[in-house]
């Protein structure tokens, strides 16, 4: 289903959604629930290889002593 006219602000979604039956609020309630959920989603752990975590390990040793050193 279409409706007449597009919405870009938090609003305007309110004001539009104060005018849906109770059943349609709660079939929009379900909706926006499960964006959430999947928004909210922790992105799956980086896997470093080695030489990714040598060299990361080399770049912060080398940053740590260019501050004790005051560079």
């Amino acid at each position: 289903m279409r409706y007449g006219s597009v919405m870009s602000t938090v609003q305007e979604i309110e004001a539009a959604a104060d005018m849906l039956p109770a059943d349609k609020k709660e079939e929009l309630l379900r909706f926006l629930a499960v964006r959430l959920r999947k928004d909210r989603a922790q992105p799956q752990p980086r896997i470093y290889s080695a030489e990714e975590v040598a060299a990361m390990v080399a770049e912060d040793e080398a940053d740590g002593e260019r501050f004790r050193q005051g560079r």
